[in-house]
């Protein structure tokens, strides 16, 4: 980012020492930040690394941040996927299926009895694409087709829409032949574009097993198609919030892995109990508005931190931290 501003320097500023007052300023608070974060015991080389920017950091949630808060819905759809359903994950944004996704998509494609395969950009995503997607999670999970059944192959996925389907058939029936199940994630089903609807009910009844994620929206759009995917699907609808253990697990997770050291279950020593009650209700429990207040109350406290010069063990942050202004110079 500051590197990115520097471009736009003007060339012609009078202060030749400045790189610019907001480039000065970004510098001045990222090491501020940084600083912050090694006084807890943590060794970040930039922002991203700092605790509660999982997702600022365009990065998927690592595993050990994960916070079993909805046991009833890791129950049903573990359920579920032993029962060989199609199953739709319908919740708000912001409420935890992207990173439920991401558990899904590590702890199945580890699994012997599942080959994931995973939509990258589905708004963007063709037919063949998407045929394309299964038959490449099945050629890394070590399965192949006969190229030379159809007319045009380009590494190794058949040219033609019509084609690809056969081929997504055949290697399905190879998957089901060993025991194993086809995957086919699908986040953000609510964006997907009108042609792609029909597509994935095709994939469904070659054999692809879905798992599709999305907004209530979504579900309406799937309830709209013409056809049997929509009453094949068991539905999960809602996540479950955070109540105020889960929030206090979440920091915890967070601190605890930003130091690189195991959750041990104790309750994080930088944020006071009033500060995580005030943390759920601000936030409703939900998930990624959680994420944001906990950033923005670091932030703040590193602020504090930096302006008092008070040893770290000192710092707590408090509901009260959130009504604070504060400068950067002591």
């Amino acid at each position: 980012m500051v590197e990115r501003l520097r471009e736009f320097r003007d060339p012609h500023q009078s202060d030749p020492a400045s790189d610019g007052v907001l480039i000065d300023q970004l510098e001045e608070v990222e090491q501020r930040l940084l600083a912050f974060g090694r006084a807890l015991g943590g060794d970040p080389n930039d922002v991203t690394d700092l605790p509660f920017t999982e997702e600022a950091a365009l990065h998927s949630m690592p595993e050990p941040l994960y916070v079993r808060h909805d046991r009833e819905m890791l129950n049903q759809i573990t359920s579920w996927l032993l029962q060989d359903q199609h199953i739709g994950l319908i919740s708000p944004y912001g409420t935890g299926k992207t990173a439920f996704r991401e558990i899904v998509r590590r702890d199945l494609g580890n699994h012997d009895d599942f080959v994931v395969a995973f939509l990258d950009n589905p708004e963007q995503t063709t037919p063949r694409k998407l045929y394309a997607t299964a038959l490449e999670a099945a050629y890394d999970a070590g399965y192949r087709i006969d190229t030379s059944e159809f007319r045009q192959v380009r590494d190794g996925i058949p040219w033609v829409t019509e084609d690809t389907k056969a081929a997504v058939s055949a290697i399905v029936d190879m998957i089901r032949d060993d025991g194993g199940t086809l995957l086919l994630v699908i986040d953000e089903i609510e964006v997907l574009p009108e042609q792609l609807m029909s597509t994935i009910q095709v994939a469904g009844d070659t054999g692809v097993r879905l798992f599709l994620l999305g907004t209530p929206e979504g579900k309406r759009r799937l309830a709209e198609l013409r056809g049997t995917l929509d009453s094949r699907l068991r539905y999960y609808e809602g996540i479950d919030p955070f109540d105020p253990k889960h929030v206090s697990e979440y920091i915890a997770r967070s601190i605890a892995y930003f130091r690189g050291e195991e959750f041990d279950g104790t309750r994080p020593g930088l944020f006071t109990e009033d500060a995580i009650k005030d943390i759920q209700r601000r936030t409703d429990g939900v998930p990624r508005e959680v994420r944001i207040e906990c950033r923005e109350l670091f932030t703040r406290a590193a602020f504090v931190w930096y302006r008092t010069g008070q040893d770290i063990d000192r710092i707590k942050i408090t509901p009260e931290l959130r009504h604070r202004r504060f400068g950067m110079g002591r």
